[in-house]
């Protein structure tokens, strides 16, 4: 019997990504999996441009989230719901094609010998090189910092490319994760590590967005900051 495989995808304001991204995703003929769409409200109806996929993408599903909005708590919905539906694994990716969809059967077939596979800029074969100079300086500070305080032997720490197998989803509690926004990547990374599930990296070419805007700034990086020293001291 074939792995059933949830590929989860929060959005806000990427209508001009999101057919496309969902076209790519299927294309790739996987067994098993299906894809789950979680929209915070975006006012430029990326929701609703999912929903007119369904059609022909059956094993699409869309989820219009209610406050509180965030990347944080879309990303603790998503697992609920892998989790509740019965899925073998989850995959979390961005929509803006920074995460190559044609890595997903690299991921999958890593999951086979590990719990949790990491899409890695920063192990052999990984690269990060289309982003502006002082972008890829602050990311490479950022997984320093993470790795430094939170003691973990992940070198990218930072990606939001992963996937989960079903074990390592109930291990970290998702319905218990805290951190809000981008931070939650730090989070669940952290919780994994202390309950010595099994990670692997793999490398990624990690590209900037041709098409949209980014939601990060200068606000929610500094939160993540704060996060991951309070997961260093507190532990939680």
């Amino acid at each position: 019997m074939n792995s059933r495989v949830l590929v989860c995808i929060p959005t806000y304001c990427e209508s001009e990504n999101i057919a496309r991204l969902v076209e790519e995703i299927f294309s790739l003929e996987i067994p098993g999996l299906e894809i789950l769409i979680a929209d915070d409200a975006s006012p430029d109806n990326t929701a609703t441009i999912a929903e007119n996929l369904r059609d022909r993408y059956p094993l699409l599903t869309i989820l219009k989230r209610k406050p509180p909005y965030g990347r944080g708590a879309a990303g603790r919905d998503l697992f609920l719901y892998a989790l509740e539906k019965n899925f073998d694994a989850a995959i979390e990716m961005d929509a803006d094609f920074s995460h190559d969809p044609n890595s997903i059967p690299q991921l999958l077939k890593a999951l086979g010998n590990s719990e949790l596979v990491i899409g890695s800029r920063f192990v052999q074969g990984g690269s990060d090189s289309q982003r502006p100079k002082r972008r890829q300086i602050l990311t490479r500070w950022a997984n320093f910092y993470a790795r430094s305080l939170l003691r973990i032997s992940v070198q990218d720490t930072n990606s939001g490319y992963r996937a989960w197998s079903r074990k390592a989803l109930e291990v970290i509690e998702p319905q218990t994760l805290r951190a809000q926004g981008p931070a939650i990547v730090h989070e669940a990374l952290y919780r994994a590590a202390r309950k010595k599930i099994r990670i692997q990296e793999i490398p990624i070419r990690f590209v900037d967005r041709k098409l949209g805007f980014s939601k990060l700034n200068l606000g929610k990086l500094a939160y993540g900051y704060f996060w991951v020293l309070r997961l260093a001291v507190l532990g939680k």
